[in-house]
């Protein structure tokens, strides 16, 4: 064990570098101590155990410089902030300049319907919904679960609520776009349920409408074509019809009945075109906030 111990310590000094001399120390009979750093000169009985006391010397030595404790490393130099990275460009979104057909004041589009059917519409961004003529909705086969009133020139009229697939605008493609269908007209409205998809510019000097599509309907203020105001107007449009239907019914004679079956029938179909108007809601998502 102590020739292990001999060879360690030596490897160890070897690394540590340079020590000084040893220096041997022994104990004669007469109990005196006597220093040497010529092993030769200590006699040989006491050879063996002046050797182990400078291995021990040593190893006590070498110990506490192995556990002298390290001295701290020097503070690091602070790097400089970096500049923080560029956002990503935003994909640049096409332009769609349509040219327009003049008719007096009115600006008239052609837009294809459900990738089948070409209408004529007059341009109107006040309009609530598009509107398609009759001839249009007979070809297309669209089927009606609900009507709206709408509020014209010429007082509230009410219409067929249809959905339509697509419309496309020169390649300005909209899916999904509420629609009515009018019984007056030849030409259809493109109102606001295709427009609220677009920001829209109107060059009336040049006959140009130029449509840019927003996010809207990807950040969800747009759901089904309608933003939450005009949803709150739908339902409160049909709410206020059946409530006007109720007003009716109680202040109606009760022994004119045929009158107050009547109303009874018409307040029917209107709770059920409110359940009708749910369903397209939970279809697009609507909040519940938005159908009060």
């Amino acid at each position: 064990m102590r020739r292990f111990r001999w060879i360690v310590l030596a490897m160890l000094v070897a690394l540590a570098g340079p020590s000084p001399a040893e220096i041997y120390r022994w104990t004669d009979e007469a109990g005196r101590t006597h220093f040497t750093q010529d092993l030769s000169e200590v006699p040989a009985e006491h050879r063996r155990a002046a050797v182990e006391r400078t291995l021990d010397e040593e190893e006590g030595r070498l110990s506490t410089f192995k556990t002298r404790p390290a001295k701290a490393a020097p503070p690091r130099t602070a790097r400089p902030a970096l500049r923080p990275a560029a956002p990503p460009l935003a994909p640049a979104r096409k332009v769609h300049r349509i040219r327009v057909q003049r008719a007096g004041t009115t600006m008239m589009v052609t837009a294809r319907i459900n990738n089948s059917v070409n209408v004529p519409f007059v341009v109107d961004t006040g309009a609530s919904d598009v509107s398609i003529p009759r001839w249009a909705a007979e070809r297309l086969q669209l089927e009606s679960a609900r009507t709206r009133q709408y509020l014209t020139a010429n007082g509230v009229i009410e219409a067929k609520a249809v959905m339509l697939d697509s419309v496309d605008l020169a390649g300005a493609v909209v899916e999904d776009v509420p629609a009515s269908v009018s019984s007056s007209m030849q030409v259809g409205l493109l109102g606001l349920s295709y427009f609220n998809h677009f920001t829209t510019h109107v060059d009336a000097a040049s006959g140009i409408l130029t449509l840019v599509r927003n996010d809207l309907a990807e950040s969800g203020q747009i759901r089904g074509g309608r933003s939450e105001a005009q949803w709150r107007s739908e339902y409160a449009g049909l709410r206020a019809r059946i409530a006007r239907l109720e007003y009716e019914i109680d202040r109606t004679n009760p022994n004119q009945s045929r009158k107050v079956d009547r109303l009874e029938e018409a307040g029917e179909e209107l709770l059920r075109q409110l359940e009708v108007l749910d369903a397209e809601a939970d279809q697009a998502r609507v909040p519940m906030a938005w159908r009060e």
